[in-house]
């Protein structure tokens, strides 16, 4: 269970996060002009890109709220997973650098 828990995942993930939130609050305040999600649309581009690959066509917007909570989770689980991946081989290199076993 320990090698699940990452500091630097966690953070990555937060950081996505906010990120999500800072776009659709910016979509709230844009709604209805042209172009209102595009950063939104940037924000979810892993679940957008791989919701496409599975299902063949997608189309994502701000409109649909059930979609932006799972482009969300979705993104800050990825997020989690590369920091997670990181920070697991910066302690294996440090580890192999210093010459420390578990």
């Amino acid at each position: 269970m320990r090698n699940l828990k990452s500091a630097f995942g966690a953070a990555l993930a937060a950081l996505y996060a906010l990120a999500f939130v800072a776009a659709y609050v910016d979509y709230l305040r844009k709604a209805g002009q042209w172009f209102a999600d595009v950063w939104l649309v940037l924000a979810a581009l892993p679940f957008t890109m791989t919701m496409r690959a599975l299902a063949g066509s997608y189309d994502f917007s701000g409109d649909e709220t059930a979609r932006v909570i799972a482009a969300a989770a979705f993104c800050c689980v990825l997020a989690y997973l590369a920091g997670a991946i990181v920070e697991a081989l910066l302690r294996a290199l440090f580890r192999l650098a210093t010459g420390r076993r578990r």
